[in-house]
């Protein structure tokens, strides 16, 4: 996922592309896109106006779940969540486009779960993006690396359980909760220093991260589960910093 991208529509008629995607009115203005009727693509540019007018500014549940041809989509300023499962199991998806003013504020459980080819997450410019669903990204297996944005206050539950290739995770400044198994599994992470908002880590956070080796809590009171580093049998210190 990057920053932004220029988009480019030279020959596309995007009033004829729009009416190759399905959708759901969410008010008299608004809609979700909720599928592609199209024929396979692996490059999709989601409509920022739907045909009757509306503004497109979800995507749906489940709206491109299983689609193996899928490899890069392109989201409009416009769009404020994506639902359940929306991209799951796209087990080709490499690239999530953003514009740089996208208006993104939520992502539901499971969304990008088994998107077994994102390599890398960049969600540092979406400033509104405060709420991500539990195992939003699970088991994307070849992610290597994330940037989360400043303002997000919870880690989900399996945020990143079973992401075998994370090295690399940049936590906000804002952060106090990493809850229940949102590292779980994550044998590539060996390093990792915890913001000084943290105060509550939950049951097997950081459970079977086998080769984590160096973790730095916040000073202060921060409540650690028990189970919060099961198995992790490399760490043999946990240390604090000021």
């Amino acid at each position: 996922m990057t920053k932004s991208h220029a988009i480019i529509t030279c020959g596309i008629d995007m009033n004829e592309y729009a009416r190759l995607f399905s959708y759901s009115p969410l008010s008299e203005t608004t809609c979700a896109v909720t599928g592609y009727n199209g024929s396979e693509s692996p490059s999709l540019l989601i409509p920022e106006t739907a045909p009757d007018g509306r503004t497109v500014v979800a995507i749906g549940d489940r709206a491109f779940m299983n689609q193996a041809s899928l490899r890069a989509v392109t989201l409009p300023d416009s769009i404020e969540s994506v639902g359940v499962r929306a991209f799951a199991f796209c087990v080709n998806l490499l690239d999530i486009r953003f514009g740089s003013d996208c208006r993104l504020s939520s992502i539901g459980d499971r969304a990008f779960m088994g998107c077994e080819r994102l390599t890398v997450l960049r969600f540092g410019h979406l400033s509104r993006l405060s709420s991500f669903g539990r195992s939003a990204f699970a088991y994307c297996t070849r992610l290597r690396s994330v940037v989360l944005p400043e303002g997000l206050t919870e880690l989900a539950p399996s945020l990143f359980e079973g992401c075998t290739a994370l090295e690399h995770i940049h936590l906000p400044e804002s952060l106090t909760v990493i809850s229940t198994a949102v590292f779980s599994a994550c044998g590539a992470l060996r390093v990792l220093t915890l913001p000084a908002s943290v105060k509550v880590i939950e049951d097997c956070a950081f459970a079977w991260c086998g080769h984590l080796t160096d973790l730095r809590l916040p000073e202060g009171a921060c409540l650690v589960s028990g189970s919060a580093f099961k198995e992790c049998v490399a760490l043999t210190d946990v240390l604090k910093v000021g």
